[in-house]
């Protein structure tokens, strides 16, 4: 039995660098952090042989809600999957148990990974039947909720000024440790980090934002000319979250902000949390 905190989302993101010789055979590497790519780019782009270079970067986003017994696929039928969103490369669906706890926040149970509607039922039934055994793992079934978990994985060609600077990168990290869900948001631009609130705000952090900058305009990610973080709440309220100062190291500066947004997360509810609704036990 695992433990866990759920959230709707969580997001995965890796780049792969593919190089290829004037023959078109190719050199991949995959599942590399962006300082890593840049460092296999510097390797290989002065090589003779080297033709091209290609960058993908690849997001993995897991959405989950919660589902009825009802609404799961009948006996014998495969789990239906979702359209394929645009720009996604694969999309996979399955089930997985959690159980309730008093303040309706959820917990881990059971196998990781129920394909089909015949797979939650059939473990459903064999939890249910072996409670009475001394090996048994005891649960208040009335409290199990079925996760409908939808794997996303998408990708896009990318160049090396679109890659998050490790300052960026460790943004990210920090973020992700506390449990809240960062959302990329590309535009021509640039790359924006949209932080999702639990009372239905965001966070917009944006990077090249100097002092004396309107506090509702938006620098790419990747500028390197300070930060701006900026909460819009209920009616489009923007509250200014974080601006950098002027004499700051861009670590110190990056520190300042992790902790100015986390703070504000704090006071709005954290990240959004997947929650259980009453219902009847399945019968």
């Amino acid at each position: 039995m695992i433990t866990l905190p759920f959230t709707p989302e969580q997001r995965t993101v890796y780049w792969t660098v593919a190089v290829y010789d004037k023959h078109g055979f190719a050199h991949r590497s995959t599942g590399l952090h962006a300082s890593a790519v840049r460092q296999q780019y510097d390797f290989w782009h002065p090589k003779p042989w080297t033709d091209r270079i290609e960058l993908t970067e690849h997001t993995l986003v897991q959405a989950r809600t919660i589902t009825a017994f009802e609404d799961l696929p009948g006996e014998g039928e495969a789990t239906p999957l979702p359209d394929l969103p645009a720009g996604a490369h694969e999309v996979k669906r399955c089930f997985r148990f959690t159980r309730a706890r008093e303040d309706g926040s959820l917990t881990g149970f059971g196998p990781a990974v129920l394909r089909t509607g015949d797979d939650v039922r059939r473990f459903y039934n064999w939890t249910v039947s072996t409670q009475d055994h001394a090996q048994a793992v005891r649960v208040d079934v009335s409290a199990l909720r079925v996760l409908d978990i939808t794997l996303t994985h998408l990708t896009r060609d990318v160049q090396l000024a679109d890659l998050p600077d490790d300052f960026t990168a460790s943004l990210m990290s920090q973020l992700e440790t506390e449990g809240l869900c960062w959302v990329p948001v590309h535009k021509h631009t640039g790359t924006y980090l949209r932080v999702r609130l639990a009372d239905g705000s965001h966070i917009t952090i944006s990077d090249g934002a100097a002092d004396g900058r309107e506090t509702d305009s938006e620098h790419a990610v990747g500028d390197f000319g300070g930060w701006l973080a900026v909460r819009r709440g209920a009616n489009d309220a923007l509250t200014e979250v974080y601006r950098s100062r002027r004499g700051l190291t861009r670590a110190a500066d990056t520190v300042a902000l992790a902790d100015a947004v986390l703070n504000c997360a704090r006071e709005h509810g954290g990240g959004p949390t997947l929650r259980d609704k009453p219902r009847k036990p399945h019968a």
